[in-house]
């Protein structure tokens, strides 16, 4: 894997230590053909991937990194892990048909998905602070962003207000059971509303 960071946003080592030893797919590093590095912008921090295995992580700089900015570099290239992984099954021409609430639910998805995996080995970490302002059955509330339950409320309530028939249970199966694998398909089935 080659790496082309010309704003030197994140330690090279940093990027081979997440990829080599990636837990949802062992050396991703060897997959990779070029890893383009580039400052995140209004559109958030992401990352995505070409039919020639060059991938572009979209990113803030990591000067000193702490557990919260490793996670989100393990969770950013779990996306890639699953789209390399053949029993995924990741189809991009399908996702291209997916309109902006579908595209919005299944990211929702496949991000816990993704998430109760790092959970399961230990590198899923939440923000050190702050709040999130969730509301539920038209109700507002204002919950601790440290606590895996805002976590999932968060998703659920995302879900649901996009119309997906009861998210709560799909976000806490998906949660509680790590283990079990799930693939492009089953992440789009609850998208069928």
């Amino acid at each position: 894997m080659k790496i082309l960071d010309y704003q030197n946003l994140v330690h090279p080592g940093l990027l081979h230590t997440v990829t080599k030893h990636h837990p949802l797919y062992s050396d991703l590093a060897s997959e990779i053909n070029i890893l383009y590095v580039q400052e995140k912008d209004h559109c958030g921090i992401r990352i995505g991937m070409d039919q020639s295995a060059n991938v572009t992580l979209t990113i803030h700089p990591i000067i000193r990194p702490s557990e919260r900015d490793k996670y989100i570099l393990y969770h950013e290239f779990g996306h890639i892990a699953d789209r390399l992984n053949p029993y995924f099954g990741y189809n991009h021409e399908k996702r291209l048909n997916l309109s902006q609430a579908q595209e919005e639910c299944f990211m929702q998805i496949w991000n816990v998905f993704i998430d109760a995996r790092l959970h399961h080995h230990g590198l899923f970490r939440l923000p050190p602070g702050g709040e999130v302002d969730i509301v539920v059955d038209g109700t507002k509330y204002r919950l601790p962003r440290t606590e895996v339950s805002t976590y999932l409320l968060e998703a659920s309530a995302h879900l649901s207000q996009r119309g997906i028939r009861k998210p709560g249970a799909l976000v806490t199966g998906i949660w509680n059971y790590p283990t079990r694998f799930l693939t492009f398909e089953d992440l789009l089935a609850p998208l069928s509303y």
